[in-house]
């Protein structure tokens, strides 16, 4: 989400405003830019887009970045595929030249333009679930493959090896095409996957083999924390993302489940921790024009604490979304602009960006 001298002294100000506050900002991580870039991405502030269920256009991303405050925002995730539509256009896929697609030269353009604003460009292929159009493009164009790297409508065999070597295929093509970054990251999926009891050891390893073969690229992985069960074998070079203990779920009987047998905050102290706090970070893209709940979107984004996690209360067996984990050593928080609708208000969504790039958060980027 007047008169003509008013809006000429608006106008003026706002020219002037903006200039003065970026040359400052600018100048500052210019010169702190190695150690802005080295820290780690859970002690820095960031976005997510949904460019996969709601496209946008590389000039509209380069819009959106040119709005993001550098000291108060270090980095930005665009989330290329889902259930509904793979928006990178992947020659393994078959989809080269498909409408409402990013190719790798936009995606090369986008890094750079990022970069120039001091901005880390995250690719996210959300992988082994969200996969039902990437099963789909596979279907047409390798149908064979499709059918060996398939577990079910919307979710990739991850105890396949084949399943392993093409989302490494795909990657690469991602890696080349935003690898032009001091520090970069693929953001590896993880999100809503049924692989819990015996099966998470599997979905874990598969994790771990694409975090290898992206360090080998020279990227940083980050994966989605509600795959990830108490027990784990998954790799401490990856960050997770923390939306929520109980994922979607609000029934008690589930959170009771799902509480004994998730990753807590407490769990995964040895990882690099993002907050992606449900409540307080998740804003649907069809309310942009929803003037009341984006502000109090805003509002609650600034006064939120960085500390405080979306968990399963013990207590009441609901999601609590104010649980403080005073021990985990994380600083920064990741807006994510999730959506359904394929037609939004850009120039709004570009607007609140903007309005989310004041400093008055307890934790300053």
């Amino acid at each position: 989400m007047k008169k003509i001298k008013i809006i000429i002294v608006t106008i003026f100000s706002l020219l002037l405003v903006p200039i003065s506050v970026y040359a400052k900002t600018n100048q500052q991580v210019m010169q702190e830019e190695n150690q802005t870039n080295a820290a780690k991405i859970s002690e820095r502030n960031g976005i997510l887009l949904d460019v996969a269920r709601c496209p946008l256009t590389k000039y509209e991303i380069e819009q959106v970045i040119a709005q993001m405050n550098p000291q108060r925002f270090s980095y930005l995730i665009l989330h290329l595929n889902d259930d509904e539509h793979v928006t990178f256009q992947s020659k393994i896929l078959g989809n080269v030249g498909a409408p409402n697609t990013l190719s790798a030269e936009d995606l090369q353009a986008i890094t750079a333009d990022a970069r120039k604003h001091h901005i880390i460009l995250i690719p996210d292929f959300d992988t082994p679930g969200h996969c039902k159009a990437l099963l789909s493009l596979l279907s047409e164009h390798s149908p064979k493959l499709a059918r060996k790297v398939k577990m079910d409508d919307d979710t990739l065999d991850y105890t396949n090896k084949q399943t392993i070597k093409l989302v490494e295929q795909i990657n690469n093509e991602l890696n080349k095409a935003c690898s032009k970054q001091k520090y970069p990251y693929m953001m590896l999926g993880g999100d809503e996957v049924a692989g819990n009891g015996t099966h998470n050891e599997a979905l874990m390893t598969y994790f771990n083999k694409l975090n290898a073969y992206e360090n080998q690229k020279g990227f940083r992985s980050i994966i989605w924390n509600d795959s990830i069960m108490k027990h784990n074998n998954l790799s401490d070079k990856i960050t997770v993302a923390y939306w929520a203990q109980g994922g979607a779920n609000t029934a008690s009987p589930e959170l009771r489940l799902l509480f004994k047998e998730r990753a807590t905050v407490e769990n995964l102290i040895h990882h690099p921790l993002i907050n992606a706090n449900v409540t307080y970070n998740y804003l649907n893209l069809s309310d942009l024009n929803n003037e009341k709940l984006v502000q109090n979107f805003i509002t609650r984004f600034n006064q939120n604490d960085y500390q405080n996690f979306n968990m399963i209360d013990r207590q009441t067996w609901s999601n609590n979304p104010d649980s403080h984990q005073n021990e985990v050593p994380t600083t920064g928080q990741l807006i994510c602009f999730w959506g359904d609708n394929p037609k939004i208000d850009v120039q709004r969504l570009i607007q609140v960006v903007k309005e989310l790039n004041s400093t008055e958060n307890n934790n300053p980027n």
